[in-house]
Parts: structure tokens; sequence; C-alpha cells
């Protein structure tokens, strides 16, 4: 997959290195549980969540850059929204077994 996509990938950022990170940053985020944007069909070829960075970002559906929201709050506000979901579904089975 780099060799594909390297031209345009570092044409993203100012060097090799910083591509490195924004990857491996990226690679994180998806591990940490960070919905992909690439289309199911492209996700399910690879289980390489480096791969599947790089692909996300050769989509050009990512910003790059300095201003962006730091990891920790990213987190934080990803496992807000997933207590959000289970609680929404724990109240919704809970109504069900009422009925």
């Amino acid at each position: 997959m780099a060799e594909k996509d390297i031209d345009k990938l570092l044409s993203l950022t100012d060097s090799k290195y910083r591509l490195s990170v924004v990857t491996a940053k990226r690679a994180l985020q998806l591990r940490s549980g960070a919905p992909s944007v690439l289309p199911v069909e492209q996700r399910v070829r690879t289980h390489n969540l480096v791969t599947q960075a790089m692909r996300e970002l050769a989509t050009g559906k990512l910003t790059v850059g300095t201003e962006l929201m730091d990891e920790g709050r990213f987190h934080q506000d990803y496992v807000r929204q997933k207590q959000a979901q289970l609680q929404a579904q724990l109240n919704a089975e809970r109504e069900r077994e009422r009925d």
C-alpha cells in the first residue's frame, strides 16, 4: 500500500517524519476504537491498522495539522460517546423487560 500512494501521503505533510507520526497516531486512534473513514469493503481487506491509517490519510478525509484536538481529549470524548450509547442500549433493554 505504501508504495502506491506514498507521493500523495507525503504531499499532506512537510516531512517523512511527520507522516510517520501522523500515521502512527491515527493507527492508535483506530486501535482505541475510533471509527474508520474508509468504506466497509476497504476496511475488511486488512487487519493492519497502520495500513488502514495510511489508506485513510490517502482519502483526504482526515485533517493533518498542529491545531487539532489533542489525543487525550479525543479519547475522552470518544469514551463518553460510547458510554452514552451503552447506557441508551441498557435503558432500552430495561424498557423491553418491563413490557
